[in-house]
């Protein structure tokens, strides 16, 4: 008698903190990905608050997907016209970051989400590009001289070919190509499976991506393919895709 009532006093002490805290019971990735599709990102940064508080010390992999939480968050707090809030955290994310770059296990992804980090801090100050955007070159070098094929560093270069004009050194094209290549890697491997954020938002930027080059029917089957995946992808649903649609049709003509 007394062991099953130790074993309903544990039930019930699991129960009540997963009641009291949803995000315990459920997967990141999961939580992530429906933040994202719903862009209800208040879970979003309770949850990452909470990684954080949680983390061991020394650990690469949670202090990794610590910091890939809040590079996330800021982008969606710059996107949407919550600058003072993507400043706050910016300031917070910086610190994990530079813990996360000074670790042994450190490979090419931390320098790539520095330099986007870069980015992050270019895009609240304009007038510091002069300064920032050699740091950011900077740090996507050190990350290439690890590993150019690293998947972070595909994208953040693919970012820097994209958004920098030609005259300085951008290149559309080229741009297009390192999102590609992201996404392939990505679908070959297990890490940013269908159900990641941040596999979802590499596959709306190469639809950009496409649809800035005018390979029209390439961004149209990338776009088609975000619908199979989140079908219920607010953005996207709501002005991406009819903007698509309004300019080119819904199908090949």
């Amino acid at each position: 008698m007394e062991r099953k009532k130790n074993i309903t006093v544990l039930l019930i002490v699991l129960l009540t903190g997963l009641l009291l805290n949803p995000a315990a019971g459920q997967n990141h990735d999961e939580l992530f990905f429906e933040c994202y599709t719903t862009t209800n990102m208040e879970p979003w940064r309770k949850t990452m608050e909470q990684m954080a508080a949680q983390r061991e010390p020394g650990n690469y992999d949670q202090l990794f997907e610590v910091v890939l939480a809040w590079y996330g968050y800021i982008g969606y707090c710059l996107g949407n016209d919550k600058e003072d809030e993507a400043e706050k955290f910016l300031k917070t994310g910086w610190d994990y970051l530079e813990e996360l770059t000074e670790m042994p296990e450190a490979d090419a992804a931390p320098h790539a989400l520095k330099s986007g980090f870069y980015g992050f801090e270019m895009a609240l100050a304009r007038y510091k590009a002069m300064v920032l955007g050699p740091r950011s070159l900077s740090a996507l070098k050190t990350s290439a001289a690890i590993d150019s094929t690293n998947i972070h560093y595909l994208v953040e270069k693919g970012n820097q070919l994209y958004y920098v004009p030609s005259i300085f050194g951008g290149d559309k094209e080229e741009a297009l190509h390192h999102y590609k290549h992201a996404v392939e890697l990505m679908e070959a491997g297990s890490k940013y499976h269908q159900g990641h954020w941040f596999y979802l938002n590499t596959l709306v930027t190469l639809g950009f991506s496409y649809q800035s080059m005018e390979q029209v029917e390439n961004a149209r089957s990338t776009y088609l393919k975000i619908q199979q995946i989140a079908p219920r992808f607010k953005w996207f649903n709501e002005d991406v895709w009819p903007r698509f649609v309004e300019k080119y049709g819904t199908s090949k003509e």
